[in-house]
C-alpha cells in the first residue's frame, strides 16, 4: 500500500512540474505579444502536456487559420450588406490576403518548413495595416475590426515567436 501511495505521489509531482513548465512557456511566449490574455487563451485551449514548441506552433497555426477564415467571412458579409466604401473594400481585400497567408502557414507547418512561416507573418502584419477601421459597421458602436485586427496581429506575432523557437 505504501508503494502505491508513493507511486501516485511521484506521478502527481511529475504532472505538476510539467504543468508548471508549460505555463511558464506559455507566459514566456505571450509576454512578447500585445495581448497576453488572448495569446494565453489560444495556447491553453489545446494545451500539450509538455512545453514542446512544435505542439504550440501547431495549435497557433490551426487556430490562426480558423480565426482568420471567420474574420474574412465577417468582413466580407459586412461588405455585401453595407456596400462598398474605400476603407471597407481595402479591408476585405487585405483580409483575403491575410487569410491566404494563414492557410499557407498551415501548409508550411505540415511540411516542417517553420522558418518560412516567419516571412508569411510579415505579410499578415502588412495586410492588417491596410485594413483601416475608419468605416461604420451597422449594429456596432465601435468598429469590430479594431478587435479583430488586434487579434490577427497577436496571432501573427505568436507564429513568428514560436517559429523562431522550433528546431528545424
Amino acid at each position: 500500500m505504501y508503494r502505491i501511495l508513493l507511486i501516485l505521489l511521484a506521478i502527481t509531482l511529475v504532472c505538476s512540474v510539467a504543468e508548471a513548465n508549460t505555463q511558464q512557456t506559455i507566459y514566456a511566449i505571450c509576454k512578447q505579444t500585445i495581448d497576453i490574455k488572448f495569446c494565453s487563451g489560444i495556447l491553453a485551449k489545446n494545451q500539450a502536456t509538455s512545453p514542446i514548441m512544435k505542439d504550440f506552433l501547431k495549435v497557433t497555426v490551426t487556430e490562426a487559420e480558423r480565426i482568420s477564415a471567420n474574420t474574412y467571412s465577417f468582413i466580407s458579409t459586412i461588405f455585401l450588406n453595407v456596400g462598398s466604401g474605400p476603407g471597407l473594400q481595402k479591408c476585405v481585400e487585405s483580409y483575403a490576403r491575410v487569410n491566404a497567408s494563414f492557410t499557407n502557414a498551415v501548409s508550411l507547418f505540415n511540411e516542417d518548413r517553420f522558418a518560412e512561416i516567419i516571412g508569411l507573418m510579415d505579410e499578415v502584419s502588412y495586410g492588417v495595416g491596410i485594413c483601416k477601421t475608419d468605416f461604420n459597421v451597422p449594429g456596432y458602436n465601435v468598429n469590430p475590426m479594431i478587435a479583430k485586427n488586434r487579434e490577427t496581429n497577436v496571432l501573427a506575432a505568436m507564429e513568428k515567436i514560436i517559429s523562431h523557437m522550433v528546431p528545424s
